[in-house]
């Protein structure tokens, strides 16, 4: 392979815009300048999308217009012309080809040929059919728990399997440098989809074929088209060695010219040897055109109906400029779904609203979609990610647009400020309306604000229009107007694992607002606590007065990691069949109350097993499992009457 990275200045820059563009988008994020998107125009989570949209009705998470159209116009693109986008614009093999070119001197990376080179490269295709199948059905990108591009830009975020990142990272870095192009020959599930789709003359007539089956009302599941495309394209790329395409682009060697040089061959990043070929109908061909530039010979090598090599790219950025095009031109819903007696309204109400910004992907699209389907008269939803826009269907006659707003809008209760040791006897309750409050993302934002004074302990909202939402602060130590003054400010720095981010918001308090309330300060620990609450051993059948309750100190029992471990010990104290109920709560402390009828066991066995090293769990009726206590309790301890 040619060391010059000059040679083919085009490719370079192509390649090199890329690569800084995602720099420069991944350095603004680290500084809080912009919120990366590193998704922002994935073309192979685009297909996949669409593919969930034609299949169950709703877009895959984060994905919209942009990465839908980019993903069409390339597989257009590879059918046309070739496998552009692998060529200039994918990250991933830029820098795989780079870092063979830095160590080409050293002669570590080999092509790999022959039996070996065909079984491998069925690993792509089986890695395609598990994306595919799983992304279309469930909307959900199974890819991006181990795509090398998105472990690495997004820093291994949630949505990344860790030891799956790492993996394909190892491959990309290091397999690639030893076996010419690992990653993009025998692993990239993106590779494969355009290899099917360069064998669109075998393609096409089994999409073709499959939409017939199911327009003739034949059930026939999505698995079975996945499997008949990466059959197809896997056994005409492994047994063929090229496709059945009539592609009018093709790189041509002249025979009549060539020198037999050998040039082309040294040059091709991919290990083709080029001079073999009248026409180069090989898989891994991605029009780079380094074979072009590295020819000496006039006439010799170039591409079939034209002699420069601007074509690819000049190809390459019209397809772009037509996918951005179209997709602001159509528009595509994240989720859409009807229920109810949607079907037979004559009248159909309909509410449009913007700027939610709580729909994020799919999922919370879904989860707003479940919470409509309770409310009286909702008989639809749609949603999009880009905008963050729905649309609310409603049936005018059972209910209207303050109904919609009120079933969208999603009260919410915060205490902060509870940790700081002083606790004042009294609170205040300060009501007032604020403009700009909607949904979870606005409240959380709010939140945050307040409770950078330390005098402001609670906060909660009710429907109005404005929200209506209360305040609990110490009167002592802060003025409504200081609380007012914090509403109205038009940003503040959120810290996020030791960052700092500038937030802009956009909050307005619409009147002046009262002091409605004065409270204690357990009272507001009692109102604002979040608990848990279990029962079992037929709690039911016991009668109230029978029972019991034991009652011990538990320390940060609202916390996120005692609430979802408290399921541990709740079937280590289950064991003795006299107890029926766990729940936490707030009396003058945070507690654990252990309901129990004393005829079958006393509040001493409960004690002490409360405090056993090891948690005994039922996985079975028949199996048990140990896990260690590392729950703290806080004496004393007490037992009172139900």
């Amino acid at each position: 392979m040619n060391r010059n990275f000059l040679h083919n200045k085009t490719k370079l820059i192509f390649q090199s815009a890329i690569l800084i563009l995602i720099l420069v988008v991944l350095i603004l994020g680290a500084f809080h300048v912009i919120k990366p998107d590193i998704e922002a125009y994935c073309p192979f989570g685009g297909i996949l999308s669409l593919g969930s949209k034609l299949w169950i009705g709703s877009m895959s998470c984060a994905m919209n217009e942009d990465q839908v159209f980019m993903g069409i116009l390339l597989l257009i693109g590879v059918m046309v012309f070739g496998k552009l986008f692998c060529g200039y614009i994918c990250p991933v093999g830029t820098v795989i080809e780079w870092l063979n070119k830095l160590l080409a001197k050293f002669k570590l990376s080999r092509v790999l040929t022959g039996m070996w080179d065909r079984l491998l490269r069925l690993g792509k295709y089986v890695l395609l059919f598990f994306t595919a199948y799983f992304t279309i059905t469930s909307s959900e990108l199974w890819c991006k728990k181990f795509d090398p591009y998105y472990a690495a830009a997004g820093g291994f975020d949630s949505d990344v399997v860790v030891w799956a990142g790492i993996l394909t990272l190892l491959v990309v870095l290091i397999g690639s440098v030893y076996i010419r192009f690992f990653w993009c020959k025998y692993v990239c599930p993106l590779g494969a989809l355009s290899n099917i789709f360069a064998n669109y003359l075998i393609t096409l007539p089994i999409i073709i074929v499959y939409i017939i089956i199911r327009m003739i009302g034949w059930d026939l599941h999505i698995l079975w088209l996945l499997l008949a495309l990466v059959i197809s394209g896997a056994a005409t790329e492994i047994i063929r060695f090229k496709f059945y395409s009539v592609s009018p682009l093709r790189v041509k060697v002249n025979k009549d010219n060539c020198n037999s040089c050998s040039l082309c061959d040294k040059s091709c990043p991919q290990g083709i040897e080029v001079s073999k070929y009248e026409k180069v109908i090989h898989p891994d061909c991605n029009f780079c055109m380094d074979c072009v530039k590295s020819c000496n010979t006039d006439n010799s090598i170039g591409l079939i109906n034209s002699n420069g090599t601007w074509l690819p790219p000049v190809v390459l950025v019209l397809l772009f400029v037509i996918g951005l095009i179209f997709a602001k031109t159509f528009s595509f819903a994240t989720l859409s779904e009807r229920w109810g007696n949607f079907d037979e309204l004559e009248i159909v109400g309909k509410y449009e609203m913007k700027d939610v910004l709580s729909i994020k992907c799919w999922g919370s699209a879904k989860t707003l979609q479940n919470k409509l389907m309770k409310r009286k008269g909702m008989v639809g939803l749609d949603a999009w990610v880009k905008g963050r826009r729905i649309v609310v269907y409603y049936d005018p006659e059972m209910t209207n647009i303050t109904g919609v707003k009120r079933a969208v809008f999603k009260p919410v209760r915060y205490k902060m400020n509870t940790l700081k040791g002083f606790q004042p006897e009294q609170l205040a309750v300060f009501q007032i309306s604020i403009d700009g409050i909607w949904d979870i993302t606005d409240n959380v934002d709010l939140v945050r604000m307040l409770m950078k004074n330390k005098n402001i302990y609670g906060y909660e909202t009710n429907f109005g229009e404005p929200v209506i939402a209360k305040i609990l602060f110490n009167a002592d130590s802060i003025q409504t107007d200081v609380i007012k003054e914090i509403i109205e400010q038009k940003s503040y720095i959120k810290k996020s694992k030791g960052k700092e981010e500038t937030v802009e918001v956009d909050f307005e308090c619409a009147d002046k607002g009262t002091v409605i309330d004065t409270i204690s300060y357990i009272t507001f620990r009692q109102n604002f606590f979040t608990g848990y609450n279990q029962t079992y051993n037929d709690y039911k059948d016991y009668n109230s007065d029978s029972l019991y309750i034991f009652e011990i100190g538990l320390p940060y029992a609202e916390s996120i990691g005692i609430r979802q471990n408290l399921k541990y010990l709740t079937s280590h104290v289950s064991f003795f069949d006299g107890t029926v109920r766990i729940r936490t709560t707030y009396t003058d402390r945070p507690v654990l109350q252990v309901y129990y009828d004393p005829a079958q066991v006393d509040s001493a066995q409960i004690h002490a097993s409360l405090l056993e090293p090891v948690l005994k769990i039922f996985i079975s009726d028949d199996e048990t499992q140990e896990r260690k206590n590392f729950f703290e309790f806080e004496e004393p301890a007490r037992v009172i009457k139900y």
